[in-house]
């Protein structure tokens, strides 16, 4: 089974001016994985429509699923909505069902009252978007693009709302921990990542005082039998002594 994809675009000048901290990007790298969902990259654009369409395009034909965040309210600076329709060429209509619950939501914290004109305007979608998951709060999804709130809490429930649509096999995964430097074991990861193309490895040196190792080692892969055989090489290839502990594959 081939490993979906995905790529996040967060939309957000206040991002991009450090008014705001990006807490989705690194949340949705994690659950991802988890996931079995390979993250191809997360772009980061202001509330500029233009740079919106021309990253979701661009997003949408690389990857199998697209999720924004951000940029959905009734607010002149979010323009996702538009943006979205634009890159997918549709346009925007109002969709009756979220004016019903716009309007349930907010009589049921304004005594009653309709909500103001405005608000309405959070049920204006491009055209053929479908409601998944919650009833009250849907995910908001067109062709392989969904699009989320940027409020944090709000991201991570309409993401998991729709995540057994994305799930897959786990990655398996297994570290080696060394007392090693890289320049020492660099001609040993070469042949290994050449001998085993099938298993990513990764070399991450260490440098603060306090870190127990030099290089942590990473092979991963769908398949845990090519990882463990990648694992079984690189142990017998690694320098006598040089090796901390491992962990994994699970």
């Amino acid at each position: 089974m081939p490993t979906p994809t995905a790529i996040l675009v967060v939309v957000g000048s206040e991002v991009l001016s450090a008014k705001v901290e990006d807490e989705n990007g690194p949340w949705a790298t994690r659950r991802l994985r988890e996931l079995g969902v390979r993250l191809l990259a997360i772009e980061t654009v202001p509330d500029v429509v233009d740079d919106v369409v021309e990253a979701v395009d661009r997003a949408r034909r690389r990857a199998d699923w697209v999720f924004t965040s951000g940029g959905v309210g009734p607010t002149h600076d979010d323009v996702t909505v538009a943006a979205v329709a634009r890159a997918l060429g549709r346009p925007v209509a109002r969709s009756p069902a979220l004016v019903e619950i716009i309007r349930a939501i907010h009589r049921e914290h304004h005594q009653g009252a309709e909500p103001p004109e405005a608000a309405f305007r959070m049920a204006d979608v491009p055209e053929g978007t479908r409601l998944l998951g919650d009833a009250r709060y849907p995910t908001l999804v067109v062709g392989n693009v969904a699009m989320l709130p940027g409020v944090p809490q709000f991201f991570r429930f309409q993401f998991d709302r729709i995540s057994h649509l994305l799930e897959a096999p786990p990655f398996q995964l297994a570290c080696v921990f060394l007392a090693a430097e890289e320049g020492e074991i660099a001609p040993i990861l070469d042949r290994i990542a050449h001998a085993h193309a099938g298993v990513e490895l990764g070399s991450y040196p260490r440098f603060d005082a306090g870190a127990d190792h030099r290089v942590l080692l990473t092979l991963e892969a769908k398949d845990g039998g090519a990882v463990r055989a990648a694992l079984a090489a690189l142990l017998e290839a690694l320098p006598s002594g040089s090796v901390i502990r491992t962990e994994g594959p699970g």
